[in-house]
Parts: structure tokens; sequence; C-alpha cells
């Protein structure tokens, strides 16, 4: 998938402010982390690069490691509130998944680290009722580039539909006790190789049909011209050198607006957290300096390219396509061996009703719940200079996007416990990677409770209402 096409690769989250904050969806990141210690197939620590080939069937703590069936009656439960690790077969994988609350979202992830970033081998991911009718599904995706292809994942969800008297509605998507999971792989590169999946449960808001009804999939919903580009400056006098996380485990908490300096080299993929709340705009630069002599002279007799990509807590694309994005926006590029080089991506809002997205940018379906989300920056592993350290600069900001409204909640959404340490900057390990605000209506004396449930992370509060 080219940048042009990275629109309509989009995917979904969840809510916060009112309903559910700093993702933990991205607990099920936590679960891919622990992989990156567990274990050292090449696939296995998912978001992790690897280059061994032994396989090991340790799993982290927290996670459970499942055989996939090959039709319907052989597939095994999944629960919400849990993570998965299972692997690539030759034919197509199926899974069942529980609903436990009525009327509610199911959210399912994939995750899949590929040390070579081969582009030839691809899979889909679907969720449909067992009669066949497609919920939702979703190609491996992130891809504006090779290096795109190092760190992959892939995002869906089953909800009641924003139109029940829509043609292509399927009802039943957000009302079955269970649903059917398919992944469906292309040809057999990736058989034998561990993938990580991540379950979660979002009630409906009780707000939820005036939600539906507010929202219109247009293409211009977004604006005439698109997303919009918030001013960011670099710091050009920053100091702040930043060790890079390899997973979503040893991610690194970024500071918005502060430029942190990290070096890059052929087959690495650095992944960074940043936190978005309602209606919040992520947006990230990465700047590569003019070259020194020998790295110029490196450069030039390579072809190192080099990618940026803003991912959700369930492992989707949040980025817009060339025809919404703004201009400023470069998600791709080889890395000049005489002038500077700048990469810069964007994420759609997180609103809740971006779920519904499809004329308006497929991709804000993946940026539907607030939380922690992923900057991934990546570089070609197949450039010829294996050698080759490129020094860069990232700089991230957290905008004001979109003024959608909030979903109200009544129930708590069911999201996986962390396991495992979490990021190097200090988060307690027996947290999640993100906390999700639920507002309670009715409840207490006031008729208002706020619960804040998500690991050790601490109780936020509603920003808006």
């Amino acid at each position: 998938m080219g940048t042009a096409e990275a629109e309509d690769g989009e995917l979904m989250t969840l809510p916060q402010s009112s309903l559910m904050s700093p993702l933990r969806a991205l607990a099920g990141f936590a679960a891919v982390a622990g992989l990156v210690t567990a274990s050292s197939s090449p696939a296995l620590a998912v978001w992790a690069m690897d280059d061994t080939e032994e396989e090991t069937s340790e799993v982290p703590e927290g996670v459970e490691r499942v055989e996939s069936g090959t039709n319907q009656d052989s597939a095994p439960l999944l629960e919400p509130g849990n993570r998965y690790i299972s692997n690539f077969e030759q034919d197509n994988m199926f899974f069942r998944v529980s609903r436990t609350m009525e009327n509610s979202t199911l959210h399912v992830g994939l995750a899949y680290t590929d040390p070579e970033g081969d582009m030839l081998t691809n899979a889909t991911l679907e969720l449909s009722t067992f009669d066949g009718s497609s919920c939702d599904s979703s190609d491996l995706g992130w891809e504006a580039s090779p290096a795109g292809y190092l760190q992959r994942g892939a995002q869906v969800l089953a909800t009641p539909d924003q139109d029940p008297d829509r043609y292509n509605a399927v009802p039943e998507c957000g009302s079955l006790d269970q649903l059917l999971l398919s992944v469906q792989p292309e040809g057999d590169e990736f058989s034998g190789r561990d993938f990580e999946l991540v379950v979660s449960e979002e009630p409906d808001p009780t707000n939820g049909d005036q939600l539906r009804s507010s929202f219109d999939d247009d293409r211009n919903h977004w604006g005439d011209d698109g997303l919009e580009w918030f001013t960011m400056e670099r710091d050009r006098d920053a100091n702040n050198p930043i060790e890079p996380g390899s997973s979503i485990y040893n991610a690194p908490l970024l500071e918005t607006g502060t430029t942190y300096d990290a070096q890059l080299q052929p087959g690495e993929a650095h992944i960074y957290r940043v936190e978005a709340d309602w209606n919040d705009q992520i947006q990230a630069e990465v700047f590569f300096p003019e070259p020194a002599s020998e790295l110029s002279d490196e450069l030039e007799r390579s072809w190192a390219e080099a990618q940026v990509s803003i991912i959700s807590p369930y492992y989707g694309s949040t980025m817009p396509g060339s025809n919404r994005a703004s201009d400023e926006q470069n998600l791709s590029a080889t890395i000049d061996e005489t002038h500077a080089t700048t990469l810069r991506a964007q994420s759609y809002p997180v609103t809740w009703t971006g779920r519904f997205a499809s004329s308006a940018g497929d991709n804000a379906r993946n940026a539907s719940v607030p939380g922690e989300y992923f900057v991934l920056v990546a570089m070609d592993p197949d450039v010829g200079e294996s050698s080759l350290n490129v020094p860069y600069r990232l700089t991230t900001g957290v905008f004001e996007g979109a003024n959608e409204p909030l979903p109200e909640y009544d129930e708590e959404p069911v999201e996986p416990e962390a396991a495992g340490e979490q990021a190097q900057d200090g988060v307690d390990a027996s947290g999640s990677f993100g906390t999700y605000h639920w507002l309670a209506l009715g409840l207490g004396a006031l008729g208002v409770g706020l619960i804040a449930f998500g690991g050790v992370s601490l109780l936020k509060g509603l920003r808006r209402r």
C-alpha cells in the first residue's frame, strides 16, 4: 500500500474522557512487549525486532498461547480483556470472540513483526457472523515504504450499525453473543511465525443513539482541504538523547513539544508512546540533519529509505491518505546524502464517531479511542550499507483537531490486564499501557460517579464532557 493509499487502511480504537482514557487496549500492546524478552522467535516478539531463528514456546505472564481452528466449529473461544499469542498457518485460521454486554463494541487487533520487511506477504483480519456476513475486515497495514513492513498490524471492530436500515447493515454484528474471527494469510510466507491478538469490549454509550445520528460520513468531513497541520517547532538547541523502544513494552513515553535525539540503523523500527485524549490530533516530525562526510559517502552508496507512522492502541494505522492529509505530511523518503531530510506524520483526531468513517477516511476508524498511541520510526533493512548509523531528531505534538461530541457510559469496558514490565521511563510495571475513563451516570448520591480502571494508571478524570 502506497502513501496515497494509507488513508483507506485506517483503523479504530476506544473512547476515553467520558468513558475510557489512555487506552487499556494498549494493555494488549503490553503483552507484545513481554514477548520481546520472552521469545527469540523472529516473529513471536510482536513489535520487537529479532534476527534469531530459535523457536520458543515461552509466553509472558498474562498472555495465553492459543491454537487456531481450521473452521468455525474447531475455533477456540477468545474472551474480551485478554491477549493471545498464536502462529500463522498456511490455511485460514479461525477463532470465536465472545460478547458479554448487550449492544457492545468488540475491538480486535493483530500485531506482527517481520524482521525481513518482506513486501510480498499480506494477511487479512476479519470479524463476521457465523453465517458469513462480514462485520469488519482489515489487511496488515502501515506500508508507506519498505520500512513500513517491519512492524505491521490490523484492527477490526464489531459495533451496532450507525443506521440499522442501511442496505448493507448487519445488526447481528452489534448484538450476537459470539462472532467469528478469521486470519487469512496470502501464501505460506507467514507460516510458523507468531502474531499477537488483543480483544476488548466497550459498552454502548448511554448517548450512543445521539452520537450515531450526529456523524455524517462525508468525504469533506474534515474540511474541504483535509486535515490541518498545526505549527510544531523543532527545538534546535535541545540536547535530549533518548533510548528508543524496540517494542511496545519498552517504548518510552514522549513529552509532546520536546525534541529528542536518536540514531537509526537499517532494519530497525523505533517505537515511542504518545498520549492523546478525545478530539486530539497527534503529529510527529522526524528530522535527519545534513550528514557528515563519512555518513554522506555511505548514504550515497545506499538507498536508505525511512518512514514515520502513528499507530493506534489496537495496532491500526491512523494517518490520512494523500487526499485528506495536509501538504506537510510526508511519511517516507530516501535519506539524502547531502541535504537534511524531514518526515512528518499526522493522525486523525481521536473521536468516538470516527469508527463509522468510510468516505470520510477509513483510518479515522482506528482513532476512535483515547489513550496511548505509538510513533514508529523505521529504516528499510535492505539498503546495502548495514553499518549505517543515521542520527535523527524526533518532535511530537498533540493538538485539538476536532470538536466532536463525547460518549457517556454507565458500564465499564472489558480490557486486558497489564502484563510484564512496561516502558523504560518508569511507568509502574503492574499497570497497563493506558487507562480508560468512563462516566457513570446515575450512580452515587450526586448521580455521577467517576471510576478509573486500568492497572496502576492514575485516575485522570474527565477532561471534557
